[in-house]
């Protein structure tokens, strides 16, 4: 007798395979509602299986999204990086700009206070001096803008 038994091979494909049924081996013909139920467990399994798939696939896109979205917040981060990297240069070429004025004002006050010695000396040494005049009085020089 020859029985006739679905499986499901390793693609998900059913296969039929046949069986010899010899007398006194101890194996018997399935019956129609054994059939049945055999068939009926690859349906079962296919489902469950196309239930799974369906799970994974929304986590898979939700996984995607979430990638996503932490791309575009890692851009964003990014831009905003090189945004206040740029500011920072900026300030530090004004702050560079800054201290080289300041030092040239610095030279300037200090070429300034040399010329008024000068001429106050040159001044002094013009000046004819007469018995009555004490040791001249140095100007005050403000170093204070008014």
């Amino acid at each position: 007798m020859v029985a006739l038994r679905l499986q499901i091979g390793q693609m998900g494909q059913f296969q039929v395979r046949e069986q010899m049924a010899k007398p006194g081996d101890g194996r018997e013909t399935p019956s129609a509602e054994e059939a049945a139920a055999e068939t009926k467990e690859p349906a079962e399994a296919a489902r469950l299986r196309a239930e799974d798939d369906a799970e994974t696939r929304a986590r898979q896109d939700q996984a995607e999204a979430g990638l996503r979205q932490a791309d575009r917040t890692l851009e964003d981060g990014g831009a905003r990086l090189r945004q206040t990297k740029a500011a920072l240069r900026e300030r530090e070429r004004e702050l560079a700009r800054t201290g080289q004025i300041t030092r040239e004002v610095a030279e300037n006050v200090a070429d300034l206070r040399a010329q008024t010695a000068q001429i106050m000396e040159e001044a002094r040494r013009s000046k004819p001096r007469s018995d009555s005049d004490a040791a001249p009085a140095k100007p005050e020089v403000n170093d204070q803008p008014k």
